[in-house]
Parts: structure tokens; C-alpha cells; sequence
């Protein structure tokens, strides 16, 4: 039974959704502009296009009337990029050079990873601001490390069966180091929601994977039955393999979709007076990557601008916060000047960690 307390906190509880604003059109006019100094000036502009991009999105998502506003310095992003840049050419000389040196460098590399990641956070949370306060990142590479190399490495020992319980740290890490201001944010989902989630993706693929080899091996027997053809049984499984790519797609966007429900819907600031909660649907989300794919092929990848907003609008307005206080009562907590080289680095190197 409910006390008193809890009635009224949830009655006085506002619920705010997010809304995009933005359109396919208009970003287009942005994307190809980007696209083309990028091209002129041999990819020096990137950094200005990556700005202006960012801040497109951030400025079209709102929250209670406000948008969201990235603040990051083109020329901060430049220095950290072309220290990316150099680096992941080094190791693609190295690797053209001497075969099976890459291996070394990796392990040269991965120890920096943790340091990485939590600059990459970090740059991305100190620049993103709404209603003019900062977001923050306060993780310490010695967190990362144990979240990002050492866990995992049990996988091998686990046969795989810590991998749910890892993507479960990740997250907690990454979101229970996050700030708005001087308010943390809080993460309370359990490792057995993450467990449910890929215990039915790898139950769904057992399934899959007896109808789909009884089903092969039946019609393979007919084929050889009829011709005695060898080739045409060769030729029915290449026939079969796009059903198998459909069906770990599916699975795929399954995963996504249940993996961000969880991620937001468990995630509260400043003492759960704000609760986010998040509604995306696995039919909706399988459609638009579908169509988006389908759009950008037919058109030789001019739909991408289109693609883009309409994934953003999905995934902005399918997320809400439940609040017990003003939304404006954050006080702002002044942040050091950070480097985005941690940032850039990661992003050449295929390192995402961003939420």
C-alpha cells in the first residue's frame, strides 16, 4: 500500500516528452555543404561540419520549450582529430609494411583505451549544455579499465555467459558518472534484465537455426532427388542465405530496441526527481532501418539526410522525463577546458561509447 508521501509526489509528477524539430529537407542543405568543403579542403573541414551537425540535432531536440545546445570549438576538435588521424596512420603503414605487426600495435594500444573513453565522455558531456547548464563526466580511467578491459576478458573463461552482466556495467558506468549541473544521474536497472534480453535473442536463434536446417536439409534432398545436380543444391542454400541475414537482422534491432528501453527507462537524476522513460517499439525501429536502407540505395545515398532525421525524430520522441521539481532549479557548475582528442581518437580507432 502506498503512504501518503508517495501519493503526493506522484501527483504533483509532470511528465515532459521530448520533441525533434527538425526535417529532412533543411538537413540536407547542411549535410551537402559539409560533404563538399569536406572533399575541397582533404577533410580539414570535418571538424566544422561535425559542429555543425551536432549542434543541428541538439538545437531540434527540445525538452519543455528548450532546446539543447552543443558547444564544442571546431579548432579543439581539428587538433584531436589530426592526432587521430596521424596515429591510425601510423598503424595502417606499420601494418602495410609488416604483416602481423598490427597485433603488437594493438596491444600497444589497448591500455589507452580506458583513458580514451573516459576523454571521449567527457568532451562530449562538458560541451552538451540545455538551459545553459553543462552536462558532466566525472569516471576515472582506472573505472574504465576495469569496465572495458578487465570484465571482459572473462568472457573467454564464461563461454560468453558474462557478456549480459559486462553491457549491464557499461551502462551503469556510463550513466552513473554522468552529471546536469551538480546532480548526478543514477542507473537502476539489475544484470537480470539484461540476461532476459539475450537469453530470448539466443533462444529466438535456436529456433531459428533447427527450422531453418530441417527446412534446408529437406529441400536439398528433394533438389537431389529430382536432378541428382549438386550445383542446384549449391545454388538453393546461396538462395537461403538472405532469409539467415533478415532473421539476425531482426534479431539485431531486437536487442537495440530492448537494450535502450532499459538504458533509459532506468536512468534518474538528482535523487529520482526526474525519471526518463522510453517507449521504443521493435516493429517502428525494424521499419525505419529498413526503409532508411531501402531509400538511401534507390537514391545512391542522397536519402541519407532524410534517414538521419527520421531515426533522430524516433528515437527523441519516444523518450520522456517524469519530474517532481522545475526543470530550471539546476545550478551550473563552471568546467575545465578539456581536449577532444580522446574523442577524435576514438572515433577513428570505431571506439563508441556515447549514449
Amino acid at each position: 500500500m502506498e503512504s501518503q508521501q508517495d501519493v503526493n509526489i506522484s501527483s504533483s509528477a509532470k511528465t515532459h516528452q521530448f520533441t525533434f524539430t527538425g526535417n529532412g529537407a533543411e538537413y540536407f542543405r547542411i549535410w551537402i555543404v559539409n560533404l563538399l568543403l569536406s572533399i575541397i579542403t582533404l577533410g580539414i573541414y570535418s571538424a566544422w561540419a561535425k559542429v555543425r551537425t551536432k549542434r543541428y540535432f541538439y538545437g531540434n531536440t527540445h525538452l519543455d520549450s528548450s532546446s539543447f545546445d552543443y558547444l564544442a570549438n571546431p579548432i579543439t576538435i581539428l587538433k584531436g582529430r589530426l592526432i587521430a588521424v596521424g596515429l591510425l596512420a601510423i598503424y595502417l603503414a606499420v601494418a602495410s609494411f609488416s604483416p602481423g605487426a598490427e597485433l603488437f600495435l594493438i596491444l600497444i594500444f589497448l591500455p589507452f583505451m580506458p583513458w580514451l573513453i573516459v576523454k571521449a565522455l567527457t568532451f562530449n558531456a562538458q560541451n552538451s549544455s540545455y538551459r545553459n547548464v553543462r552536462f558532466g563526466f566525472n569516471g576515472s580511467a582506472a573505472e574504465a579499465f576495469k569496465e572495458y578491459l578487465l570484465f571482459p576478458l572473462l568472457i573467454i573463461f564464461t563461454l560468453g555467459l558474462i557478456f549480459p552482466y559486462i553491457n549491464f556495467r557499461q551502462n551503469r558506468f556510463t550513466v552513473n558518472n554522468h552529471l546536469f549541473g551538480q546532480n548526478n544521474f543514477n542507473f537502476e536497472a539489475t544484470p537480470k534484465k539484461y540476461y532476459k534480453i539475450y537469453g530470448f535473442a539466443l533462444l529466438f536463434i535456436f529456433l531459428f537455426g533447427m527450422v531453418f536446417s530441417i527446412s534446408a536439409g529437406v529441400i536439398a534432398g528433394n533438389i537431389q532427388a529430382a536432378t541428382a545436380d549438386p550445383d542446384q543444391v549449391s545454388q538453393m542454400m546461396l538462395y537461403l542465405l538472405p532469409i539467415m541475414y533478415i532473421f539476425y537482422g531482426i534479431i539485431g534491432v531486437y536487442i537495440q530496441v530492448k537494450l535502450l528501453n532499459i538504458l533509459f527507462s532506468n536512468t534518474t537524476l538528482d535523487d529520482d526527481s526526474f525519471k526518463f522513460m522510453s517507449n521504443y517499439k521493435v516493429g517502428k525501429m525494424l521499419w525505419l532501418h529498413t526503409s532508411n536502407l531501402i531509400g538511401i540505395i534507390l537514391t545512391l545515398g542522397l536519402f541519407y539526410p532524410w534517414a538521419k532525421v527520421r531515426m533522430a525524430r524516433y528515437r527523441v520522441e519516444q523518450l520522456s522525463v517524469e519530474a517532481t521539481k522545475d526543470l530550471n532549479h539546476f545550478a551550473s557548475v563552471q568546467s575545465d577546458s578539456i581536449s577532444a582528442t580522446g574523442d577524435e581518437i576514438g572515433e577513428a580507432f570505431a571506439i563508441d561509447v556515447g549514449i
